[in-house]
C-alpha cells in the first residue's frame, strides 16, 4: 500500500478533516481519534483487497429483497485471520483516546485470547448485539464499548463483501466518487435499513433529485422509492425537515412525530466511500445534538428475528 498521504482517498478525508477543525475547534481531539481509527481501518480494508466476496446468487439476493432479508443475513462467511490482528491497535487507540483502561483491558483479553477476535467479528458482522453484549457483561466489560470494537474492526470486511453484492446485477449505476474504489452503486431496496447488513443509514446523502440512505456500518448505498420516514415509513403532515442553521440549509434532519426518530440529510456533490462516512458524521454531530435536544432519537438495530430468525446463535 501507498503511503496514506499519497493516496486519494487519505487526501479526501485529510481536507475534510481540516474542514471540520476549522469550524469547529473543539471537536480537534475527536478528529485526531478519528484519524488513527480510520489509518487502520485503511490499512485493514487494504489487507483484505482480491481475497473476500459473498458469493450469492441473484436469485438469491432477489428472494431476500423481496422478504425484506439483509443479504448477509445467515451466511456462512469465512473471517480472514489478518483482520484480527488490527483489534489491539484499535483498543490502543480507543484507550488513548478517552476510553481509558476499559479499551485497554478488552485490547489485553483479545491478546491472551480471553476474547476471541474472529469470534468478536464474526458476531460483529452477523450484527448480533445480543451475543456481544451477553459475553461482554460475563467477562466484566462495558457492551457498548466491545460492540463498538467489534463493529470497527469488521467494518473493513463489511464493506469488501457490501460492494460484492452490489456489483452483481442487484444495484443502479450511480456517479463514481473520484480516485475511490466504491463503484458508485445504489441498491435496489425500499427499506430503511441496509440491505446488506440490517444497519440503519448514518445519514441520507441528497444529490440534486436522488436520496442515497448511506450504510453507518459497510458504507452500501440504496434508495427509497418514497419519502418518508426511514423507520416507521410514516409519511403525514408531522414527518418534517429542519434546517437548524439558516446558512447551512445542505445539512438538515427529518424528524418523525409518529415514532420519534430522526435522520440527517446532507446535499452531496459525490457518494460517500468507505471509511468516510464517520467524517461526514462527526462533521454534522450538531444536527444530532439538535435533535436529542427536542427529544428524538435514533432507534436500535432493527429485530429482524421477525423476518428471519437466526439460525443458530453466533
Amino acid at each position: 500500500m501507498p503511503p496514506r498521504h499519497h493516496d486519494p482517498l487519505w487526501r479526501l478525508a485529510a481536507a475534510k478533516w481540516a474542514e471540520i477543525e476549522a469550524k469547529s475547534p473543539d471537536l480537534a481531539p475527536a478528529v485526531a481519534l478519528q484519524q488513527r481509527l480510520l489509518g487502520l481501518l485503511v490499512d485493514a480494508s487494504a489487507s483484505l483487497e482480491g481475497i473476500v466476496s459473498l458469493n450469492l446468487s441473484p436469485l438469491v439476493i432477489s428472494d431476500k429483497r423481496t422478504r425484506g432479508v439483509p443479504a448477509v443475513r445467515n451466511e456462512t462467511v469465512d473471517i480472514p485471520l489478518q483482520l484480527g490482528e488490527f483489534l489491539p491497535p484499535l483498543c490502543a487507540a480507543l484507550a488513548e483516546g478517552g476510553a481509558g483502561d476499559s479499551a485497554r483491558h478488552i485490547g489485553e483479553a483479545v491478546a491472551v485470547r480471553s476474547i476471541d477476535a474472529i469470534s468478536l467479528l464474526r458476531v460483529s458482522l452477523a450484527r448480533d448485539q445480543e451475543a456481544v453484549r451477553t459475553s461482554a457483561l460475563h467477562m466484566g466489560f462495558s457492551p457498548d464499548l466491545l460492540w463498538l470494537i467489534g463493529e470497527l474492526a469488521s467494518s473493513p470486511l463489511a464493506h469488501k463483501l457490501a460492494l460484492s453484492i452490489a456489483e452483481n446485477g442487484s444495484g443502479i449505476p450511480f456517479p463514481q466518487a473520484s480516485g475511490t474504489e466504491d463503484p458508485g452503486t445504489v441498491f435496489r431496496w425500499d427499506r430503511g435499513y441496509c440491505p446488506f447488513c440490517g444497519s440503519w443509514p448514518a445519514y441520507i446523502e441528497a444529490q440534486d433529485a436522488a436520496r442515497v440512505l448511506r450504510c453507518s456500518y459497510c458504507a452500501l448505498g440504496w434508495s427509497l422509492q418514497s419519502h418518508r420516514c426511514i423507520y416507521c415509513g410514516h409519511a403525514g403532515e408531522n414527518f418534517v425537515a429542519a434546517a437548524p442553521d439558516v446558512n447551512q440549509p445542505e445539512r438538515r434532519v427529518e424528524l418523525c412525530g409518529a415514532c420519534g426518530g430522526y435522520t440527517k440529510v446532507i446535499e452531496t456533490a459525490e457518494p460517500t466511500p468507505f471509511p468516510l462516512v464517520a467524517i461526514e458524521d462527526l462533521a454534522t454531530m450538531h444536527l444530532d445534538r439538535g435533535a436529542m435536544e427536542r427529544g428524538y432519537r435514533r432507534p436500535e438495530l432493527v429485530n429482524l428475528d421477525a423476518i428471519e430468525p437466526r439460525a443458530t446463535r453466533c
